[in-house]
């Protein structure tokens, strides 16, 4: 008689119940992957010990708002180039880096931004803005969404999906993984690149800036950051 095994793979292989489920890109994941790692659907009236909320702005401001799904988290920016708002997982000090490339790990958010024009916004991993792995809409560098990587070795890569930004809600998956980096949108693969991607330990991050004289803002419904 023999045991089954209890390694990672055989785990989530093995099981089949009601939490299972396939994830695009991904492959087939059991309850045990589905519930690690962190999760946030920004329910209730405060956020959670782990964020640093951080601003630029006198009227920038990181707010929890109610919505028909329970709760949103709003990133709005003051009128001014270069104001932002940003939740970042762990604290100013960037000493919450957890999430390394060659290991493999995925973010999560389901995201709107609020205009198409003179506006930034990434979901993002970091070491003190070093190294860095973003998925980005930057309507300086262009209308598209990108993946921009930087491994501390000159100019950043910016890789372009060709998909155009819009005011819709949208599911961004970014995921990183063998020094390989991929942008899901809804479900769909829409870019990936192999360049310049940091082989470091890094921290999340989830931010809106204005890139000009006008306030924007992007609305969070749910983030996941989950090591794979």
């Amino acid at each position: 008689m023999t045991l089954p095994s209890t390694d990672r793979q055989a785990v989530d292989t093995l099981q089949n119940h009601f939490l299972s489920k396939f994830l695009p890109g991904i492959g087939a994941w059991g309850e045990l992957a589905l519930l690690r790692g962190w999760k946030d659907d920004f329910l209730g009236d405060a956020f959670r010990d782990e964020y640093d909320l951080r601003t630029v702005g006198a009227a920038s401001s990181v707010l929890l708002q109610n919505n028909a799904h329970g709760g949103v988290a709003r990133l709005q920016t003051d009128a001014n180039i270069g104001d932002y708002a940003r939740i970042m997982l762990g604290d100013s000090a960037y000493n919450f880096n957890t999430l390394d490339a060659d290991e493999g790990w995925m973010m999560i958010g389901r995201y709107k931004l609020s205009h198409t024009t003179s506006i930034l916004v990434d979901m993002f991993v970091t070491d003190a803005l070093v190294n860095r792995i973003h998925v980005t809409a930057d309507t300086s560098h262009g209308a598209n969404w990108y993946l921009r990587t930087d491994n501390n070795s000159g100019l950043d890569n910016w890789a372009d999906s060709g998909i155009a930004i819009d005011t819709a809600w949208h599911t961004h998956r970014l995921r990183a993984t063998s020094g390989r980096v991929e942008h899901w949108m809804d479900g769909t693969l829409i870019n990936y690149t192999t360049t310049k991607v940091p082989t470091v330990v890094e921290t999340g991050n989830v931010r809106c800036l204005a890139r000009a004289n006008a306030a924007r803002y992007m609305d969070i419904d749910y983030w996941t950051v989950i090591p794979v």
